[in-house]
């Protein structure tokens, strides 16, 4: 297991290093950022990375940034992103209770998801055991619930870095004389 420390290091120097210093505008970096995050709340793992480059490249986003969000969603971690999702998308269709499909709840998708063995995910069984998963539970209700989450997650996570990258350029010295020679060769330029 890798240690909290070693961990939060690496977040900091992929923060520092690829997104605040990138040599991008903060619109580009911000759009980046939640359209990772809008994919990492999509059942489409084994098509995420793919799928940040292609919407990042329609909407002129910076997609490096966003590939590495999308690992938030794996094997082990889908069960807590898209069984909420399945209940937003549910609610939202207006299937409540007294559905049969209400019956469906956390402990039967744990027990279904134990007996599919998550250590053999490299296999075909079980990739074919969560398609079978997926539409026994109600693959309407869970992309509906997926897309609704992850524009909003998205959506609240473009405006948080937009203002954070603009504040850290607006503060860092590097930016500030950065800035400061990009004017001063700007201003040179119209005098020639």
């Amino acid at each position: 297991m890798i240690p909290i420390r070693k961990t939060i290091k690496r977040f900091e120097r992929f923060l520092v290093y690829r997104i605040l210093h990138a040599d991008d505008t903060p619109h580009r970096l911000a759009l980046g950022i939640a359209l990772g995050i809008f994919v990492a709340w999509t059942p489409t793992i084994g098509l995420q990375m793919v799928l940040v480059l292609l919407l990042a490249s329609l909407v002129r986003a910076n997609g490096r940034v966003g590939v590495p969000l999308v690992w938030i969603s794996n094997p082990l971690t889908m069960v807590f992103i898209y069984y909420p999702n399945y209940l937003v998308g549910r609610y939202l269709l207006g299937w409540f209770a007294d559905q049969p499909r209400a019956s469906y709840s956390y402990e039967k998708l744990r027990a279904h998801l134990d007996q599919m063995r998550l250590r053999g995910i490299f296999t075909g069984e079980f990739w074919r055991n969560l398609g079978d998963l997926v539409l026994e539970v109600g693959a309407v209700e869970l992309i509906v619930g997926s897309v609704v989450v992850g524009l909003v997650l998205g959506g609240i996570m473009y405006i948080v870095s937009y203002r954070f990258i603009v504040w850290y350029r607006t503060h860092n010295p590097i930016f500030q004389r950065l800035h400061l020679r990009r004017k001063k060769e700007a201003s040179l330029g119209k005098t020639e």
